[in-house]
C-alpha cells in the first residue's frame, strides 16, 4: 500500500505480563477521516502512541507512504484523544517541556 496510507501493521505490545495490542493491524488512506473507537482498555490509546512514535512496539511496524514512518511524516498526523493529556499532578513547567520534548 502507499499513496500517502497510514499503515499499521501487526503492531504488539505487553506490560509485563498484560497484553496491550497483539497483533492490530489496519490501515488509514489520504483524505480519509478515521474514527478508532472501542472500550475501555482494547488498546486505542496504545495503538496512537506507538502510532506517533510516543511508545515503542514490541513487534509490528508503523508506516506511512509504504515506508517506516518518520519524524516529518508524524506531523502530518492530526490526533485527538478523548482527553486534554494534562497530568493533574504533574507541575505546569514539567508538562510543558514533557509537551515540547513529544513535539520534537
Amino acid at each position: 500500500m502507499s499513496d500517502k496510507t497510514l499503515e499499521i501493521d501487526g503492531i504488539s505490545k505487553r506490560y509485563g505480563a498484560k497484553v496491550a495490542l497483539d497483533g492490530v493491524s489496519f490501515d488509514v488512506r489520504a483524505g480519509e477521516l478515521f474514527g478508532f473507537v472501542g472500550s475501555n482498555g482494547a488498546g486505542k490509546t496504545t495503538t496512537m502512541r506507538i502510532a506517533l512514535g510516543v511508545l515503542a512496539a514490541d513487534a509490528g511496524e508503523v508506516r506511512f507512504d509504504g515506508k517506516p514512518i518518520t519524524h516529518e511524516a508524524r506531523t502530518h498526523i492530526g490526533y485527538m484523544p478523548e482527553e486534554r493529556g494534562l497530568y493533574p499532578k504533574m507541575k505546569v513547567l514539567d508538562q510543558l517541556v514533557y509537551l515540547a520534548e513529544l513535539h520534537g
